[in-house]
């Protein structure tokens, strides 16, 4: 297992150096020249300024030499500093994860609970009145857009009703402890259900999918026909083999509730990583803006990893070769 594990880190390797060649030269080919951004609104600014600016940042340079000094800074840790908020990148990136992490756990965790019962209910119960209502809310589910979903709760339940917050990450002047607490619940509620409800309707369909493959195998059929008891047909034999391919979109289940972040985060104001890269892409802060879609792009790679090695630890026939 740890040599399985060692050589996919290894192979992980020219890929992760493949994207961040992609994300280099995206950014500079970006429109804007870095020099114009770090200057505007300053009228007092010469000619031979902004020349140093460009000495000092390297600007001039051939653009192998630039991407190597990038590659060398990022190998330890050096991002650089944000252009819009003045501190290290890493610095800035590190306390928007911990903002990001109070919605990706709880909607990816909800996500599980809800969508897995759900499917299997649903594909056991086939053209039942639950099979139709799981199917349409997830195909409902599928279909509306996050920002739209997103702006509906917040008419319904902010709007409307006063329920809750209609965006923000917590109220000023609230004692840190238990009241800190339950105010930050409240305005994790309708981001949460946002991210957590656009998750929960793909894993359905999946789970439902998958079961009704499984059930219909013809080892499936002798195990009822020797008598077993249902329950111990789908818990042992059944959905073991069912969440198989669940395993995978469970795995990019999590990368891709941080790349959905970004239009929740903004709709909600919430100031996570998603909606720094959204900043740091409209403000032209390109190095937060390549620290951040580097850090989606490992992470999405690091999700295949963990779905690997749930496949073989979950299926005796693939071996870890």
């Amino acid at each position: 297992m740890s040599r399985y594990l060692a050589r996919r880190l290894i192979q992980m390797v020219p890929l992760v150096f493949g994207i961040s060649v992609i994300l280099f030269l995206v950014l500079v080919m970006a429109p804007g020249d870095p020099t114009d951004l770090l200057l505007a609104g300053n009228p007092k600014v010469r000619a031979e300024d902004i020349r140093l600016l460009r000495k000092i940042y390297g600007l001039d340079d051939p653009l192998h030499v630039r991407y190597l000094k990038w590659l060398r800074a990022a190998v330890r840790g050096d991002f650089g500093y944000s252009r819009i908020y003045k501190v290290p990148v890493m610095d800035l990136i590190g306390e928007r994860l911990v903002n990001s992490l109070w919605l990706t756990l709880p909607s990816f965790l909800l996500a599980v609970a809800v969508a897995v019962p759900v499917g299997i209910y649903s594909a056991l119960h086939q053209y039942s009145k639950v099979d139709y209502a799981a199917t349409f809310f997830a195909f409902f589910g599928v279909s509306v857009p996050a920002f739209w979903f997103g702006i509906l709760l917040i008419y319904l339940f902010a709007v409307q009703l006063r329920w809750l917050p209609p965006g923000g990450f917590s109220t000023p002047g609230v004692p840190e402890g238990w009241p800190m607490l339950v105010d930050r619940l409240r305005y994790m509620v309708l981001p949460v259900l946002v991210l957590s409800f656009l998750s929960m309707a793909a894993l359905t369909r999946y789970t439902r999918a998958s079961m009704l493959e499984v059930i219909r195998q013809d080892y499936i059929r002798t195990a009822r026909a020797k008598g077993l008891a249902e329950p111990v047909v789908i818990t042992k034999h059944a959905l073991r083999n069912a969440l198989i391919p669940i395993v995978t979109v469970l795995a990019l289940l999590i990368p891709g509730l941080f790349a959905g972040a970004p239009l929740t985060e903004t709709v909600f104001g919430w100031p996570g990583v998603g909606r720094l890269l959204v900043e740091a892409v409209l403000g032209g802060d390109y190095a937060v803006a390549q620290a951040a879609l580097l850090f989606l792009s490992v992470l999405v790679l690091l999700a295949n990893l963990l779905a690997d090695v749930a496949y073989a630890l979950l299926d005796p026939r693939i071996r870890y070769g």
